[in-house]
């Protein structure tokens, strides 16, 4: 008898490619654990950081900018001027020299040469940095929200696994218990078998259904450890080190997936729609930043140095004197080429793409959620019958395995009984797993997955 298994497998393997020791850990602990030391939030975590330091940046440009100076200087050789000779024409006509050069030189300035200073800039009106300051508190608010759209995806994949993790256990122990009934089976063939009553080839065959069911119950322990290894891969938890979770309980998953609050939708709630509109923010501030480039800048600018100059820094030669100003600086934009329209333009231009954008992410986040909830309504049927099936069979094997004891039933009864059960409890399985992926993706349509962390907390 050949149990197939490739339809839970089937199921679980898409999510596989998405994703210690001591007490066995519940969801809500696993949760807990990835928001903490998930790589991807931890780096988002640093972008929240990075932005607040942009906006510190562009405050910084709006403060006092104060500088210092200063310098020495010794020249090696001075500046030499020639020009013309006025002292000689400068002298009465009886002491001048007919015969003096028409040019004469001038060696300037002194062998040492020293100065400091301090300098002071301050914007006073300047529109463009008003709205970069804005932009950086839009773009702070993105970063927030991008960490907050990132938890949820760790949230979605890390229930998922833990789901995964669950059922497929669950599974194993359905193995098991089938396995189990085998080997009853077999005592009772082989005491049949002693006595004349049964033939050795039914015997073999009980041998080779267990032996089925051994294959079927390895490859799931296989994929058992395949998901809790991408389980740690998610959760940031160490590789090395074994990993153990609840096993699960059917009924709370049942009183889980049946819960009302999920059906609730506000599309204004939704992290993307939050975020598509800082972005629009975003750009109409650009837009008005472009339209500041085209108005007056004004600013305040001072100076105060001190100059020293002699051959010695000391003596009669010496001379040291103060320099300072104030100034006021108007910049008032005339002619541009036009590049500044076209600036603001293309900024315009940006916001109505935007609008376009905005229309299509309502149609396709009200899909997905109409989507999602159709799924779990469809789901939620299947459950209910795949659960009457399953108790069906089981009831059907108890009383089969009961006949084939007083001898009432024949082993093919038996066999084809424990099959019709085991496929009954993995239609059942895949249906429940089915229901839990649909609950998962319902709740992340709406907005609350984070909803998770608290129902989820005893799982």
């Amino acid at each position: 008898m050949k149990i197939p298994i490739s339809a839970l497998l089937l199921c679980l393997v898409p999510q596989m490619a998405a994703a210690g020791t001591g007490s066995p850990m519940t969801l809500r602990e696993c949760l807990d654990f990835s928001i903490e030391h998930n790589a991807a939030l931890q780096k988002d975590r640093l972008a929240i950081e990075s932005a607040a330091q942009s906006k510190r940046e562009v405050v910084g440009s709006m403060l006092p900018q104060i500088n210092a100076q200063g310098g020495m200087t010794y020249n090696i050789q001075k500046t030499t001027i020639a020009m013309p000779n006025f002292v000689n024409s400068m002298m009465p006509e009886s002491m001048r020299d007919p015969n003096a050069p028409k040019y004469m030189t001038v060696t300037m300035g002194m062998d040492l040469a020293a100065n400091w200073g301090v300098s002071l800039t301050q914007q006073l009106l300047n529109f463009s940095l008003f709205n970069a300051i804005r932009i950086a508190d839009e773009a702070r608010d993105i970063s927030t929200l991008g960490i907050d759209a990132d938890e949820d995806d760790v949230i979605v994949k890390t229930t998922t696994l833990f789901f995964n993790s669950q059922i497929l256990e669950y599974s194993i122990g359905l193995f098991d218990e089938s396995i189990a009934v085998m080997d009853r089976m077999a005592a009772v063939t082989e005491a049949n078998r002693v006595t004349g009553l049964m033939r050795s080839v039914d015997a073999d065959r009980i041998s080779v259904t267990r032996m089925n069911l051994e294959t079927e119950r390895t490859a799931l322990l296989q994929a058992l450890e395949v998901q809790k290894n991408l389980l740690k891969l998610e959760m940031g938890f160490p590789m090395t080190e074994n990993i153990e979770i609840v096993s699960a309980d059917l009924d709370m998953l049942e009183t889980l997936i049946y819960r009302e609050s999920i059906h609730q939708y506000v599309i204004e709630e939704l992290v993307p729609f939050k975020i598509l509109k800082k972005q629009q923010s975003i750009l109409e501030l650009q837009r008005k930043s472009a339209i500041s480039e085209t108005l007056p800048m004004l600013s305040l600018s001072a100076n105060y140095s001190q100059n020293y100059m002699g051959d010695h820094f000391y003596g009669e030669t010496f001379h040291h004197f103060p320099v300072s100003m104030v100034s006021l600086n108007l910049r008032f934009p005339i002619f541009n080429g036009m590049s500044k329209n076209a600036k603001i333009r293309k900024a315009e231009l940006e916001l109505m793409k935007s609008e376009r954008d905005e229309e299509m992410l309502v149609q396709s986040l009200t899909m997905g959620y109409n989507n999602a909830r159709m799924q779990m309504d469809q789901n939620r049927k299947t459950i209910q019958s795949q659960k009457r099936n399953k108790d069906l069979a089981q009831d059907v094997l108890g009383v089969t395995e009961s006949n084939y004891s007083e001898g009432l039933a024949s082993m093919t009864d038996l066999l084809n009984a424990s099959s019709s059960n085991i496929q009954a409890q993995m239609n059942y399985v895949n249906a429940l797993n089915n229901c839990i992926k649909a609950y998962i993706d319902l709740m992340k349509a709406n907005g609350t997955v984070k909803e998770i962390f608290y129902n989820g907390k005893e799982l």
